[in-house]
Formats: C-alpha cells, structure tokens, sequence
C-alpha cells in the first residue's frame, strides 16, 4: 500500500529519537526468561515501518522499512509496527497519533450537518478559525474549539477526542503502533518514550484532546407547583418532564434551577403573596430528568420558611441530588458544588439577588443565610471572587447562576453586564441566568460565556411567547476548558417543554440572535 506521510512525521522522528534514553540499560541475555528478548533472541526490538517514513538509527532498536509492517509484524520479523487505520484486530495497539480535520461555524448560526463528500469538497475552500462571527466557516482541529465556534458533525458524527479516537468521525487520519498480546512489558520503553513527548497522544486521547470530553446540559427554571403541580395530578407525576427528559438524562451532567422547595412542612411567609410549595413526589420530575445537581439561590425556596427549606434539602439529598446555592448557614450556601464525569470536573456556585428581601415588618425574615440561620447566598462581589477562586482550585471549568434581573424582558441590566464580565475576570467560564422568566441574551466575553437568563423550563401561566421560550444549553467541556456551546430552542406548551425542531426553532433561534447582538 501506498502510505503518504504527514506533516507531524518529524516530531515522530524526534520522539523515536528519545527512545534510546530508554534503551541505555543493558540489553536482557538468553535465558532471561524470555524478556525483553526480540524475535531471534539479540534483545533488540525490531520496529517495522512504512519505507517512506525515514527514521534514525536507535540504540536497541532496530528499523525495518517495509511497504506492509502489518504484514511483518504478523511473519514475526518485527515486534512492533507503525500502522495506519485500524490497528490488526488480532493484536494489542496503542495510538500514536491522530490528525483530524474539523470544520467549524459560528455557534449561534443555524447549525449545519455536513455528508463526508460535502465536507471534503468544501474543506480546500476554508481558512484556519479567527474571531468567530455570524456566517463565518473556519478548518482547523479540535484544539480550535473554544465558546464562539461549533463544530460541525459530518455524517452524523460529531468530532470529539472519542469519535476521533475510535475512529467514528470520517475525517481522521490515525496511526498506530501495534505489537503481539502478551508482549506489554518488551513494548512499556517504546512507549514510555512516545508518550513522554506526545503526551496525550500515545493514550488514545487524541493531539487536542487531553482527555474525553463531557456534555453538560443546562436548563432554566423548575417550578414544580401550582399549575405544573394540577398537571401532574392530571396526567401524571413524569408528565412536565417527558418530551425532554432523553436529552437531558443523556448528558455526563444535568443542572437547572429549583425554582419551588418541595415537602409538606412549613408555613407561608407573611407578606409574599406568591407562594410556591410542591409535593415530595414531584422530586421524580428532577430524578427523571438526570439532574446532577441544582441551585436553589432563588425567591421561591424559602415561600414556606426555614422548616420547608430544610425540609427541601432533605428530600434532595435523599434522592441524590446535590445542590448549591443554599444551606444550613452561610458557609454551607456559599460552597462549590463539584460535579464530575470521566475525570472532568465543573463546579457550581449559586446566588440570589433578593436574599435580603423581606416581606412583613412583624415578621422580617429574609433569604439570606447568615452564620447560624439558613438560607441562600447574595450576590456580593467580595463572596463572588472569594468563592470563585476557590472553586477555581477543585476544578477544570466554574459555573456561576444567578437569580437576578428584571422580569418578562429580554435583555440584561447595566449592572447584570457588569457583574457578569467581573465573574468572568475573577475566572468563571460560565454564568448562568435565571428569574426573568424570559430568555435573554449571550455574551462571549474574556474567554467566558454568559447566559443572561435561560428562562423559564417547567412552569406554568405561559400567558405571552416570552414565558412560553426557553432553551437547553448543551456545553462540551474537556479537562482544560469549555470547547463548545450548543443551544436548543425550547417551547413550552401546557406546562410541558420541549426542543423545537425545523423552522420553529430557527426562528426563536434568530431571535436569540438578535437579542445577543450576534
């Protein structure tokens, strides 16, 4: 076969180089038990490779050009082989190297779906990515992906470390070296070596990846009484839930906002005038829905007092659903939420911008959470950066929610965008809105991506279009960061989401553009 070599075949000829750092001890005799030992017995590991692919004389390695190393390997005149493709099935392998083409396009542009013809024909035509803008196609790998560009999935194959590893995605070139099963030990040096300078490369993980990634899919506000409570009771308890509970119970991780305590204890509080309380059984909306955590930093939580919110928690915790954004006291309310999915980490912070708020004079009990009273966190800017940087410490990416803004609008505050961009520089990678009961605008700023309200999820009273809009956000996160953002358009009819399709998701979808400037 003919094997065309690539751009990056120097750094392999430096990293083989490497190897005789590794091959300096003294090489095992016979009768050694067989380690270490080559196919006739010299202890020197033949390494079989396409002829066109010059590699340097190796102490303690020998190089056999050969147009079929597979095949050489299999004749056992090698113990190893470079290989192109799928590695032999019927022996042991590590990758070397993957190199993949990628196309990318403006996140918020209507996505696209490419055939691997069509991306082909079109790849020659495309420039690397710059800054991303509406309409704008760019070629590069994953390593461009970053809050701003999409990829694109060709054959319905979305690029990833994983799809690239296992050699899913259609436009990847892989490389392999492949050895005899049982032969581990004899290969550990060669290996050691390539995996020492390409790092995540030799484990399978792909030259941007540095670690599969994860989806972690967010959505907005989850008010489990009142009418959503009278749906349940007339169609049943999963029933808000059953149009979009597939994707979000098949995402790595699943967050949104409990926007009602749950339970049976509790009195209202004086003055509120809107109280929201749901029964304990609604707790299988959240657990149906793969909810791996929530924020309940709201204006609802503490409708029935201290009791029902601790009541909450408990039922929470009960059902394995972990939270941020309140607690027993203050210190409980402010800590970092740590979630994690194939070694990938993402911390939640939660806050409220009516913790203070009080309804009675007679009775002034507040949200806030204070040293001995529970409660949920405000937004205060010396607990915002304390808080992020530490959770800055547990993990690879910081979400921050807020309850916050002005409601049945679609666009932020000033002072939302100031605090929003102050998060962001103190190191969050996501702010997530929620309250206004309308979805607001995006911001790419500093790296970071900000969501100024996902709007309403499971509610009711959808009396106008802009209590009935919403969204799933989908992030793909790896150990060094957010790669990329997806949004699904949601609408919400009779108490029930679910995730627009066609035409009726475009056109929400390009009113999220107008809103975000985009």
């Amino acid at each position: 076969m003919h094997f065309r070599r690539p751009a990056w075949w120097p750094l392999i000829l430096a990293v083989l180089t490497a190897v005789t750092a590794c091959s300096r001890a003294p090489a095992p005799q016979p009768g050694d038990g067989g380690q270490g030992a080559s196919h006739d017995g010299s202890g020197v590991l033949v390494l079989a490779a396409p002829p066109d692919v010059p590699l340097p004389q190796l102490d303690g390695v020998e190089v056999l050009p050969t147009a079929e190393a597979a095949a050489a390997l299999a004749r056992r005149e090698a113990d190893a082989a470079v290989v192109a493709g799928d590695p032999p099935p019927a022996y042991a392998s590590f990758p070397l190297r993957s190199e993949e083409k990628v196309i990318l396009q403006g996140w918020l542009d209507e996505p696209l779906s490419l055939t691997l013809a069509e991306a082909q024909e079109l790849l020659p035509r495309l420039e690397p990515p710059g800054e991303p803008v509406r309409g704008a196609l760019a070629a590069g790998r994953l390593a461009d992906l970053r809050p701003g560009w999409r990829a694109v999935p060709v054959d319905g194959i979305l690029p990833t470390p994983q799809s690239v590893r296992s050699g899913e995605y259609p436009l990847a070139d892989r490389l392999f070296v492949a050895y005899r099963p049982g032969e581990d030990d004899r290969i550990a040096p060669l290996r050691a070596a390539l995996q020492a300078a390409l790092g995540e490369g030799t484990q399978g993980q792909g030259e941007a990846g540095h670690g599969d990634w994860i989806r972690l899919s967010v959505a907005g506000d989850f008010m489990l009484a009142r009418g959503v409570a009278r749906a349940i009771r007339e169609n049943g308890t999963l029933y808000p839930i059953e149009k979009v509970r597939d994707h979000l119970s098949s995402a790595d991780l699943a967050f949104a906002n409990l926007e009602s305590p749950i339970g049976v204890t509790g009195r209202p509080l004086p003055g509120k005038q809107i109280w929201f309380r749901a029964d304990p059984a609604a707790i299988e909306v959240l657990k149906a829905a793969g909810l791996d955590g929530v924020t309940v930093a709201n204006n609802h939580i503490l409708d029935y007092d201290e009791e029902n919110f601790l009541e909450t928690l408990d039922i929470l915790a009960e059902a394995g659903i972990p939270w941020t954004g309140g607690g027993r006291n203050l210190e409980e309310a402010r800590r970092p939420l740590v979630l994690e999915a194939k070694g990938v980490r993402v911390a939640f912070l939660g806050y409220s911008e009516f913790a203070d708020l009080f309804f009675d004079w007679d009775y002034p009990r507040s949200f806030a959470a204070t040293e001995d009273r529970p409660g949920v966190p405000a937004i205060r800017e010396d607990w915002l950066a304390e808080d992020i940087r530490a959770a800055r410490e547990m993990a690879d990416v910081v979400a921050v929610a807020l309850h916050w803004g002005v409601e049945f609008v679609n666009y932020p505050t000033e002072e939302q965008q100031r605090l929003a961009r102050f998060m962001v520089d103190q190191g969050a990678d996501l702010v997530l809105g929620y309250h206004p009961h309308a979805i607001q605008g995006f911001e790419l700023y500093n790296g970071g991506f900000i969501a100024y309200s996902l709007g309403n999820f499971i509610m009711d009273r959808q009396d106008t279009d802009l209590a009935r809009e919403s969204m799933i956000l989908d992030f793909l996160i790896g150990p060094d960061g957010v790669k990329q953002v997806e949004v699904h358009p949601v609408w919400i009819h009779a108490e029930q989401p679910y995730i627009m399709q066609g035409q009726e998701a475009a056109g929400l979808r390009q009113k999220m553009q107008e809103i975000s400037g985009w």
